[in-house]
């Protein structure tokens, strides 16, 4: 049986691909962990998605992330967009699936980030307005998609 993270990657990956029909996209697949500091014991960890939304036509890419219940982790975003926009410079033989779905090889050195966060979660834990402000401290234009879930006993 499938978690409801699993379901909340499948469900944001599928909206990204319905708001983004004529982009490429590139993910990695990430998590936080938390770890107690005086015993160094993991407390809890929380898997993300971070994609790239590459428009091929006019060489300029968006980042995606997707992570379920958004809390307090939302300060280390920025940085790990940064970072995972920096390796995607440096890797030279990605594949990728374009709009189309035919495979081809990636090559990031052409596409300009436009400095757009689309951030998708099913629930924020924090005020959307300090997540907003936090990404634009970092010259970033944070896009919200809270999908609430559909509950059902």
């Amino acid at each position: 049986m499938h978690s409801k993270k699993t379901d909340v990657f499948g469900t944001m990956t599928s909206k990204i691909e319905s708001e983004f029909p004529q982009c490429s996209r590139i993910h990695a697949d990430w998590e936080f962990v938390l770890t107690d500091k005086k015993t160094g014991e993991v407390k809890n960890n929380k898997k993300f998605r971070i994609l790239a939304i590459l428009n091929d036509a006019e060489k300029y890419q968006h980042v995606g992330v997707i992570i379920p219940d958004l809390s307090n982790e939302y300060v280390q975003l920025p940085d790990l967009v940064e970072k995972f926009l920096s390796d995607l410079q440096k890797t030279v033989d990605a594949s990728m699936v374009d709009a189309m779905g035919n495979k081809k090889l990636f090559d990031a050195s052409g596409f300009k980030f436009t400095g757009n966060v689309y951030l998708y979660t099913d629930k924020l834990l924090v005020s959307e307005d300090v997540i907003q402000k936090h990404f634009a401290k970092n010259n970033m234009h944070l896009q919200s998609r809270v999908e609430k879930k559909n509950l059902s006993l």
